[in-house]
C-alpha cells in the first residue's frame, strides 16, 4: 500500500468540464488526477492535473495517469472516464476485491437505457463481443471490463495503438493470459452517461471501433472477416446508411 494511500482516481478529460466537475467530485474523498488532454486546458478541480497536447486520445491519456500515479506511489488507480460518476461506496467495493492474482475489478455500469455493462464477454474463436447486462449475484472473473470505470494495478498500460475502443478488452485479455483475474464487483455501481468524447453511433465511432475489433483479432482473415459481418449487421439494426457504410470501410482499410 501506498504510503499516500491505496488508490488514486484517474480521469483522462478531453470536452466536457460540467462532466470532469462532476465526475470529480463524485471520488472525494478519494485523491483524483485530472489528464487533461483538451485544447483549451480544463480548470483546476483537483489533487493534480497532468497536461497533454489535446486530442491524445484515451489510451494515452490514461497511461499518462497511470504512470503519474505509479511514480507518486500509488499501488491502484481507478481509471475512470469524465462522463462517468461512481455511486457512494462504489470505490471501496472495487478495492475490497483487490489482492494477489487480481488484475482488474470493474463495477456494473449504469446508462440511461439501464444496466450498461456488467462485464464483457469475447469468444477468441468467433471474435464476438457482448456485453453482459445482468449483474450478478456475487463478484466473478468475466472476459474483459469497461475501461469506463476500471481499477487496475498503476503499473498496468493501455496499449496506444487502438484509437478509441477496444482497448479495455486488449488490456484485460493480456492479464488474463498472465495468469491474473479480471473481476465483475456487483456491489459497485457506477454510472456512465457514454459519447461524451465521441458519440456512439457517430462515423468516428464507428471507424474507431471497426479497427479497434480487427486490431484485437489479430491478421487471421477468417476472424477478421467475422469482425466485417459484425460490423455490417450492426449497421443494418442501427443505421444502414452511406455514411454509416463509409465508417465500416474507414475502419477496415485503416486497421
Amino acid at each position: 500500500m501506498s504510503a499516500l494511500g491505496p488508490l488514486v482516481v484517474v480521469i483522462p478529460h478531453r470536452r466536457e468540464v460540467a462532466l470532469l466537475q462532476r465526475a470529480a467530485a463524485a471520488c472525494a474523498p478519494w485523491p483524483v488526477v485530472v489528464v487533461d488532454d483538451s485544447d483549451a486546458g480544463a480548470p483546476p478541480m483537483a489533487t493534480a492535473r497532468v497536461r497533454l497536447s489535446g486530442g491524445s486520445g484515451f489510451a494515452k491519456a490514461a497511461n499518462a495517469g497511470l504512470t503519474w500515479a505509479e511514480a507518486e506511489g500509488y499501488a491502484w488507480a481507478l481509471v475512470l472516464n469524465d462522463d462517468a460518476r461512481p455511486e457512494p461506496g462504489c470505490i471501496d467495493a472495487l478495492l475490497a476485491a483487490t489482492g494477489p492474482g487480481v488484475g482488474a475489478v470493474g463495477p456494473v455500469l449504469l446508462g440511461p437505457a439501464g444496466v450498461e455493462s456488467a462485464g464483457i464477454r469475447y469468444s477468441e474463436r468467433t471474435a464476438r463481443l457482448k456485453q453482459e447486462t445482468r449483474p450478478p449475484a456475487a463478484r466473478r472473473p468475466v472476459d474483459a471490463l469497461s475501461g469506463a470505470c476500471l481499477l487496475l494495478p498503476s503499473d498496468r498500460r493501455f496499449d496506444e495503438g487502438f484509437g478509441h475502443g477496444m482497448e479495455d478488452v486488449a488490456l484485460c485479455r493480456a492479464l488474463r493470459q498472465q495468469g491474473l483475474a479480471v473481476l465483475i464487483e456487483p456491489q459497485a455501481r457506477c454510472w456512465h452517461e457514454g459519447g461524451a468524447t465521441v458519440s456512439r453511433r457517430s462515423p468516428q465511432a464507428v471507424r474507431h471501433a471497426v479497427a479497434g475489433h480487427l486490431r484485437l483479432v489479430g491478421p487471421s482473415p477468417a476472424r477478421r472477416g467475422l469482425v466485417l459481418a459484425y460490423a455490417l449487421g450492426q449497421a443494418a439494426r442501427e443505421d444502414w446508411s452511406v455514411g454509416r457504410l463509409r465508417a465500416v470501410w474507414a475502419g477496415w482499410r485503416g486497421a
